[in-house]
């Protein structure tokens, strides 16, 4: 009896062991799958890739739909979850896909993850011919021919999902894709514009600027107030076609290089339209002066114009940056085909930017016809005067050349190709115009170079027969520069 009570003691605590030892066995957690959602989970996609509330558009939200290899709907579906934002795309370009009835483009996203992007050419898709994800693994024929399928997969952190609706109020597949390679098409009018035709106009108006600049900065005799603030301008102007050129090619591309690109931009036009201010100010309080003698040096009032611009530069954009990170808007995303396909500077941000270049042209408008008015009423013109009449004139053929070009630039935003086309067009007439009133259609700015060229480098075989020598040009000099000013347009 007492060795019965034993064994059953004994077995009791082996049973009891094994219990604790069971329960301190670490039972593996299941590991969700992670579905990246291009928007936040309550938000769907318009068709120009803009986020918008659900209560807005009147959709359900959207939810991953896996498919398996063989065509059919996964069973059962996996467990996942939902991460927002965008790929990060270090050494890729970022693409952005529809996927509808009738598209050439299908996406199917298999239970492990893997997003598969279907492709078909023009002819098939006017052909008809449907495919589903099973018959595409091997092939799909339209027409009668057997083709290869093209198709291309994407990891996890290569691309996002979502739910998008189009124009007609028909849902869509919608997804930003890394694209290991730049979709090249030589045959695509919009490709051959916008990466070829659209650089090689900023090239040339950045040689055009370029020409202004130097031209004002190499000659002494122009290197007076007005001068160096058309040098300002040139330089600002060559950095904004820099800047944008440099949004043109999104392969080598992320978020942040087009946040900077579009920033240095931004704040490059901005500063352009500071130093047009100044100049109209400069001639509109001299003209409104009853004292035209200047009794500061040039050099001094360009070092108050110049705090005054990169002051008020610096300072709004800091706020459009703070702007732009604190107060995020949804419409950050640019699907144009004058801008890259990349999240750049949100609305906030650029209302900073270009509201306060709105109030800049009413201020320089101001300028015009309150200086157009006043030198209307003066009888006589002395050297000052003379020289102040040919500063406006400048500044309101700058002012309206800029103006314009500031105007077709902001309608790129309307998602229409043709006003990108427009675009292009009217920032090669920019240059062309400012380099013809800056240094063309300017007797002094032509008369100076000619004797640079002429008499200061001793290259005689480009002056007209008859032109004075280097020495009686030098007597004559002044005198020669006052007949100058007296023919100024």
């Amino acid at each position: 009896m007492t060795s019965l009570l034993n064994m059953l003691l004994l077995l009791w605590l082996t049973l009891a062991v094994n219990c604790n030892a069971m329960n301190d066995l670490d039972i593996p957690e299941r590991h969700p799958l992670l579905i990246p959602k291009c928007c936040s989970k309550e938000e769907v996609i318009n068709q120009l890739g803009l986020c918008m509330h659900v209560n807005e558009t009147g959709v359900t939200m959207w939810k991953p739909k896996f498919i398996g290899e063989d065509g059919k709907e996964a069973q059962p579906q996996p467990y996942y979850e939902l991460t927002m934002g965008s790929p990060e795309c270090e050494q890729q370009q970022l693409w952005s896909i529809f996927s509808h009835a009738g598209s050439s483009d299908r996406l199917v996203l298999f239970p492990n993850g893997k997003l598969r992007h279907y492709t078909r050419d023009r002819e098939s898709l006017e052909a008809g011919s449907e495919f589903s994800p099973g018959k595409s693994l091997e092939s799909f024929e339209h027409n009668g021919l057997q083709d290869e399928p093209r198709f291309y997969d994407y990891m996890q952190g290569q691309y996002c999902l979502d739910k998008a609706i189009l124009e007609d109020g028909r849902e869509s597949i919608y997804s930003q894709l890394c694209i290991p390679k730049p979709m090249t098409d030589w045959t695509n009018t919009e490709f051959l514009i916008s990466r070829v035709v659209d650089p090689l106009c900023h090239v040339f108006c950045i040689i055009c600027f370029l020409s202004i600049a130097i031209v004002y900065f190499i000659l002494p005799q122009l290197r007076d107030l007005v001068g160096n603030i058309i040098t300002s301008i040139s330089i600002c102007l060559i950095v904004a076609q820099t800047a944008d050129l440099v949004r043109t090619f999104t392969e080598f591309s992320s978020h942040v290089s087009f946040l900077v690109a579009d920033a240095i931009l931004y704040t490059s036009l901005l500063a352009a339209f500071f130093w047009i201010n100044s100049m109209g100010y400069y001639v509109h309080r001299h003209f409104k002066s009853s004292n035209v003698f200047l009794r500061s040096t040039d050099g001094r009032k360009y070092c108050y114009y110049s705090c005054y611009v990169w002051g008020c530069t610096a300072t709004l954009g800091i706020i459009a940056l703070f702007a732009h990170f604190m107060f995020p808007s949804k419409e950050t995303t640019t699907t144009l085909v004058c801008s890259a396909n990349q999240r750049n500077v949100g609305w906030m941000g650029i209302a900073v930017f270009f509201v306060p270049v709105a109030v800049l042209v009413i201020i320089n408008f101001y300028f015009w016809r309150s200086t157009a008015h006043t030198i209307s009423r003066i009888q006589s013109f002395g050297r000052i005067h003379s020289k102040l009449k040919y500063s406006f004139q400048m500044f309101v053929k700058v002012f309206l050349v800029m103006t314009i070009a500031w105007l077709f630039f902001m309608l790129t935003w309307i998602p229409s190709p043709l006003l990108c086309y427009i675009n292009i067009s009217t920032n090669i007439l920019q240059a062309l115009l400012l380099l013809y009133i800056c240094v063309l259609s300017q007797k002094r700015v032509t008369f100076h170079l000619r004797k640079t060229c002429c008499y200061d480098n001793c290259i005689c075989t480009c002056c007209r027969p008859g032109e004075p020598t280097p020495e009686t040009c030098e007597w004559g000099e002044e005198m020669h520069y006052i007949d100058t000013l007296d023919n100024f347009n």
